[in-house]
């Protein structure tokens, strides 16, 4: 699908990776509509600005109303009180599904998480048939924003792609990032190839090309994403996380979802 002539929005502009993708995005798109619970600085001359509120049903029919496609970046980013990710995460992404499908808005790249699955062993190699098995609360409400997107593509016709962001950094740093690092670029042209593809829905690990991921290339590759990037080239061929554990490494253990309920 040619980006160059369609207009997407792109929720949640004025996190990590939405500040990086919005500055991709632009240059690609005809129109990108940035939007965030502030309104994001500095619109572009092909850019609207936008605040809006994922809780609020009300700020989301003007928001998508003559959109191609929708980027769905916002939401609560890590482990919090279950109510506050449901509230936020499920039903606020249930709320942008509606305004949706009322819109006729016909495309959704969706990012999830690797944390859906995060207790799954780092002898395991997932693809995107992996069983769900979040690593906390987190990755629960990921998980269950993921079963709202499947339902509006079987049941409502939604073109959907599910997008699992693995360690989105500029430079790998630790063991475990050693298999899920995803670098800056290579997250653009994740996103670029779930925006584009004609697979009704898809799901696939948003990773580069680590020499000791454990999440399968292939699901990327089959709609696009080549990723080119390989944390061994800066960490070395060494680093790796340990066999046996769980993927989500540390943020699996109890302590890290009790400290944050």
């Amino acid at each position: 699908m040619a980006l160059a002539s369609e207009t997407w929005l792109l929720t949640g502009a004025n996190g990590n990776i939405g500040q990086n993708l919005r500055g991709y995005l632009r240059r690609r798109v005809a129109h990108l509509v940035v939007a965030d619970l502030t309104a994001p600085e500095n619109p572009a001359a092909n850019e609207t600005a936008a605040a809006f509120d994922l809780t609020d049903a009300a700020t989301l029919p003007d928001l998508v109303a003559g959109c191609d496609g929708v980027v769905h970046l916002a939401g609560i980013p890590d482990e919090a009180p279950y109510a506050d990710l449901l509230r936020v995460n499920a039903m606020g992404t249930y709320n942008l599904l509606e305004a949706m499908r009322q819109a006729s808005t016909p495309r959704l790249v969706y990012a999830s998480s690797n944390r859906a699955t995060g207790f799954h062993s780092t002898d395991d190699l997932l693809d995107d048939t992996a069983t769900i098995r979040p690593d906390g609360l987190y990755g629960a409400s990921k998980a269950a924003t993921e079963a709202l997107v499947r339902l509006y593509s079987d049941k409502f016709g939604l073109q959907a792609s599910t997008v699992r962001i693995g360690s989105y950094e500029r430079e790998p740093s630790s063991a475990r990032e050693a298999a899920t690092w995803l670098s800056l670029a290579d997250a653009n042209l994740a996103f670029e190839a779930a925006m584009t593809t004609d697979v009704h829905y898809s799901l696939f690990y948003a990773v580069s090309a680590n020499r000791h991921r454990f999440w399968s290339l292939e699901p990327g590759r089959a709609i696009g994403y080549v990723p080119q990037d390989d944390a061994a080239n800066v960490l070395g061929g060494d680093a790796r996380p340990g066999l046996g554990i769980p993927q989500a490494g540390d943020m699996a253990s109890a302590e890290y979802t009790q400290e944050r309920m």
